[in-house]
């Protein structure tokens, strides 16, 4: 006959007794077996929690150098009037991209594909005087100083 404690069976005599010093066992390798898996789990989980961050954020450390503050300029100005089509990076994705046709250019794309070359002379060409019959519009009104800090800072993305 068997008899349950705790969700485990104990061994008991032919007349219905427990076997103590069995039960006391078994109870005993319990609750080692218990602290075991304990002390184990709780060794497994020690230890720094951001040093595979560390280690992950590590290659990041390689990134762009820092702009010049002529090319800051020039990403700010860039920002607020050409982000909208040709996107932050440059890639020809802003988000007024989708509904133009034809579609703004992507700085990475070959030189060949540049309407007036990629050089600071060309990309000025451009923004002084737009693509006509394209979308390019004209940015004249910046005046040549803010025009030419764009066309450094193109540059820069065309490259990086």
């Amino acid at each position: 006959m068997t008899k349950k404690f705790l969700c485990f069976p104990i061994l008991t005599e032919k007349d219905g007794t427990m076997k103590k010093e069995k039960s006391m066992k078994n109870r005993a390798l319990l609750i080692s077996a218990s602290a075991t898996v304990l002390a184990l789990a709780l060794v497994l989980n020690c230890g720094d929690k951001n040093e595979s961050k560390k280690e992950a954020a590590a290659p990041a450390a390689t990134a762009a150098p820092a702009l010049t503050p002529e090319l800051e300029q020039g990403k700010e100005i860039f920002a607020a009037n050409c982000a909208s089509c040709h996107g932050e990076k440059g890639a020809g994705d802003g988000l007024a991209a989708a509904n133009l046709n034809p579609k703004p250019r992507n700085y990475k794309a070959p030189a060949k594909e540049w309407k007036n070359g990629p050089t600071e002379a060309g990309i000025l060409k451009t923004l002084n005087n737009g693509i006509p019959g394209g979308t390019m519009v004209a940015f004249k009104y910046l005046g040549d100083d803010k025009l030419k800090l764009v066309a450094k800072y193109v540059i820069h993305l065309a490259q990086n």
